[in-house]
């Protein structure tokens, strides 16, 4: 019986890698030479050297508009084109422009404002009219998505002597077959065949077993592109039939078979027709009668991606092992993917009681404690520190209500700690820790923290946490109004502290760096400071961003050092530092002091950065805010405060 099942197709967002498909796929010879140096405007740590190590999951990253990458040839070079591949490349789309110079000084522009396709991981070429340079230029301008600029690959090509294919030129979609019919199946329906998963399938036993796709229309066809269940165990058989009306059917390849070899796409090609329907006929597999593909779909490829590993070879069938064995060994590590799942809910660590759980009565405002000069082993933290103005939030959900486990202003001040992520040191400075794992403080992030912010309300209830009133502060830029409500105007923080650990896992963006210090606003950052040690680095380096709220960039500052981790005169774990953040209207001054060392003092006006309009309202942060998620899940940030304190002007 023939059975019908009609389904509007809706393509896949993200399209799945198969094997292969992330690598350089012309593989043929480049007679253009490499460049001989390569200079960077700035990196978060993935350095330049990474765009030309022929290697897909590397990268280049740098965050802003106008960040740059410059291709030193050594000598004058004949370009027209350059071949590029983008980090997350099928997500979204990347802009650019490319120019050329002959001494490094005068630049041409030869491609401006140019952009990825948004749907390839692989190499992209841009094309434009040949020019002789020593120097090429790219210049990136963001991504659809934020400002990061990451490319994982740049060849510059002449295409009259180099291998320049089509296949690297913007590529339509794939048609979409607007109703798919089989003749029977197993429960494994034909929709199953354009679903972009190649773990589902259409199954149906006997020789000349059919799907048909119906396209809606005719359409020019030169190939198809099928996967096949355990494709890599049998061979499978098949005819491929095409029709302009569904009555009248031509037969385009008959008795191919598979390679037996993949799990992944193969193409199989045929002289152009046009075509309305295209039917897949089953004739078994080397094992049994059943035909069992994973994915289908009729190609052009003049207009359509036809990349070279959908032909198996050697060469093809070598990464898809070398694939297999990869997620195999994926497979070993699950238990620290099942680990880190579990703990992001926050069900972890030592359950504390809060002291003002039972009973607990305080003054409004609390009390301002005396403190020692020098912090004291076995006092509490609030005895050491005056926290009556600030909450800690913490990485756990032992509540279970979706949320970190806030710890207020009262009960700090009546002598809160926990003994694994904020208690009192041997030394009487105060730790804060925070792993990789935790659950998150907002939507909006995805780290996890242990992190104090500020409370000016100092322990009033009836004080709101968030808004333009006695809780916050603001800048003395903002409109007279609000400086009246607030509890603050303009602010001070220093901190005395040293890193006793950063985190030694993960990716090369992420690892080793934590936020040591903000101010925050209702939705953005005037400041985060950061430190960040790399594993093979002795020392780390300290420097911050500031947020743009209007254009929604950051802007990076280095101190000691900037955001790659590198530096010959950095911080030492264990070494006492401290930083200082003062905000004067629109004037914000960030200071790191060093004994022994000139002050590292960076001044950033924020006048055009939106902080001064109405209903801006500030607090400070202070304590560890990781900002790793791609570690190992035990890994984790620690810094020991000596110091924290924070002072405001009033308006007058």
């Amino acid at each position: 019986m023939k059975q019908r099942i009609k389904k509007n197709i809706i393509a896949a967002s993200v399209l799945f890698v198969l094997a292969g498909c992330a690598s350089n796929d012309d593989g043929r010879t480049i007679v253009t030479p490499s460049p001989v140096k390569l200079a960077a405007s700035s990196h978060d740590g993935n350095g330049p050297e990474r765009l030309i190590d022929n290697n897909l999951t590397t990268r280049w990253s740098a965050n802003g508009q106008g960040e740059s990458v410059t291709f030193d040839y050594g000598k004058a070079v004949a370009f027209d084109a350059v071949k590029l591949a983008f980090h997350k490349g099928d997500q979204r789309t990347t802009k650019f422009s490319i120019q050329v110079s002959n001494d490094g000084q005068q630049w041409q522009t030869v491609l401006n404002d140019a952009q990825s396709t948004g749907k390839s991981l692989g190499l992209e070429r841009f094309d434009f009219p040949e020019v002789t340079a020593r120097y090429i230029k790219y210049i990136g301008q963001g991504n659809s998505k934020n400002a990061w600029n990451s490319v994982t690959e740049f060849v510059g090509v002449n295409c009259q002597v180099d291998y320049c294919s089509n296949q690297e030129l913007p590529r339509q979609d794939i048609l979409e077959p607007v109703e798919i019919t089989a003749s029977t199946h197993d429960g494994n329906g034909p929709e199953r065949l354009f679903d972009h998963d190649i773990t589902t399938r259409w199954s149906a036993n006997g020789l000349g077993e059919s799907a048909t796709y119906d396209y809606g229309s005719v359409h020019t066809f030169d190939a198809v592109r099928l996967a096949f269940h355990k494709g890599n165990q049998r061979q499978t058989k098949f005819d491929i039939q095409v029709s302009t009306d569904g009555q009248q059917w031509q037969t385009v390849l008959e008795g191919a078979m598979s390679s037996g070899q993949v799990n992944g796409y193969e193409r199989f090609s045929f002289d152009a027709v046009e075509a309305r329907y295209v039917r897949v006929v089953g004739q078994g597999n080397s094992k049994n009668a059943w035909n069992s593909v994973t994915e289908f779909a009729a190609l052009n490829c003049a207009i359509n991606s036809c990349p070279d590993n959908h032909i198996i070879t050697d060469d093809v069938i070598a990464a898809e092992k070398a694939a297999a064995a990869k997620m195999a060994k994926s497979d070993q590590g699950k238990s620290n993917a099942d680990k880190m799942k579990a703990l992001r809910s926050g069900n972890f660590g030592v359950k504390v009681a809060k002291p003002c759980d039972s009973a607990c009565q305080w003054d409004v405002p609390l009390k301002v404690p005396t403190i020692p000069a020098t912090p004291k082993a076995g006092n509490t933290p609030g005895q050491n520190f005056d926290l009556t103005t600030w909450y800690l939030s913490q990485p756990f959900d032992h509540d279970n209500d979706g949320k970190p486990d806030n710890v207020y202003e009262w009960d700090l001040a009546n002598g809160y700690q926990h003994p694994e992520i904020f208690y009192t040191a041997d030394d009487g400075g105060l730790v804060f820790k925070s792993y990789i794992k935790g659950v998150r403080t907002s939507k909006n992030t995805k780290y996890a923290r242990t992190e104090m912010r500020e409370m000016l309300r100092a322990g009033d209830k009836s004080i709101s946490t968030k808004g333009v009133n006695k809780n916050n502060w603001v800048f003395s830029s903002a409109p007279i109004e609000d400086q009246k409500a607030a509890g603050g105007v303009d602010g001070v923080l220093e901190a005395t502290l040293k890193i006793d650990h950063t985190t030694t896992t993960g990716e090369l963006g992420e690892v080793g760096r934590f936020i040591i210090g903000q101010i925050h606003d209702q939705d953005d950052e005037p400041i985060r400071l950061y430190y960040r040690k790399l594993p093979n680095r002795d020392t780390g380096t300290v420097y911050f961003a500031h947020e743009n709220t209007l254009k929604g960039t950051d802007h990076f500052y280095p101190l000691v050092g900037d955001m790659t981790g590198e530096t010959t005169d950095g911080i030492a774990l264990g070494e006492k530092f401290s930083y200082r953040i003062a905000v004067k209207g629109n004037t914000m001054t960030v200071t790191v002091m060093r004994e022994g060392k000139p002050d590292a003092v960076q001044v950033v006006d924020m006048s055009d950065s939106g902080y001064d309009v109405g209903g801006k309202y500030m607090y400070f942060k202070a304590g560890v805010y990781n900002q790793n998620i791609s570690g190992d899940p035990d890994d984790y940030v620690q810094a020991t405060f000596y110091r924290i304190h924070k002072t405001h002007d009033q308006y007058q």
